[in-house]
């Protein structure tokens, strides 16, 4: 899940996309359960992937 989240931020600021509070959030997320059970982690991840798609559709 590490290298998931870590590839989606590496995305998001080569583009220039701001989202302090959502990286915060993942790494914090990562921390407490980092397997792939961690619903919040998932919804981060989705938003984070949702303001990729914005950016680049």
């Amino acid at each position: 899940m590490r290298d998931l989240v870590e590839n989606i931020i590496e995305k998001l600021e080569y583009f220039g996309i701001e989202c302090e509070d959502l990286k915060k959030d993942a790494y914090s997320e990562l921390e407490v359960n980092e397997f792939p059970d961690n619903q919040y982690l998932w919804a981060t991840i989705r938003r984070m992937a949702e303001l990729l798609e914005q950016y680049t559709a």
